[in-house]
């Protein structure tokens, strides 16, 4: 009878060590529960909204055990800030747009965004919804758009383009 309840023990800490380290390392809480993944943990759910005509991944998309309330969460495992990036911001409303559109009453009404060592809970405002939808309409007329030019003067952006490469502005 002693080796069971040393064997229980046992798990117990197993479980809470994977449980903090899952939580470290891909900004999922522990009293949570992942339902789609977008990095290999489980399959992708492509979520779409055809009335504001965007669609996207998110990294996770997860349960709030007890509340059942989805939010996604979006990892940058390798940036570094104290403060949180417009882009990532941004990114991060889209995903929360998509994610009321698809669960409704049970989206959470934020998102989280988790940088190498820090994290950023986001509410979906009034503001950031504003700011989503002019971006995914900028970027619609960008892409009917004869020329797009760039619209930065950082030489680490044009370094890291997808289309640098067929772009007349690059700076590298």
């Amino acid at each position: 009878m002693m080796w069971a309840a040393v064997v229980l023990v046992a798990m117990g800490i197993v479980s809470l060590v994977a449980a903090w380290w899952v939580s470290r390392s891909t900004g999922v809480r522990a009293d949570a529960t992942v339902i789609a993944s977008d990095v290999g943990h489980l399959e992708p759910e492509t979520l779409r909204d055809p009335v504001l005509r965007i669609r996207g991944r998110p990294d996770y998309l997860v349960r709030e055990l007890g509340s059942e309330r989805v939010y996604p969460v979006e990892v940058k495992p390798t940036r570094e800030a104290s403060a949180l990036h417009e882009s990532d911001a941004l990114q991060l409303g889209a995903y929360m747009l998509l994610a009321e559109a698809r669960y409704g009453a049970a989206f959470a009404g934020y998102g989280v965004v988790r940088y190498r060592s820090s994290e950023f809970r986001v509410p979906l405002t009034a503001e950031l919804r504003r700011r989503c939808i002019a971006a995914a309409e900028g970027i619609r007329t960008a892409r009917r758009a004869a020329a797009v030019h760039r619209s930065h003067e950082l030489r680490a952006k044009c370094w890291a383009c997808g289309v640098r490469v067929a772009c007349d502005e690059s700076l590298t």
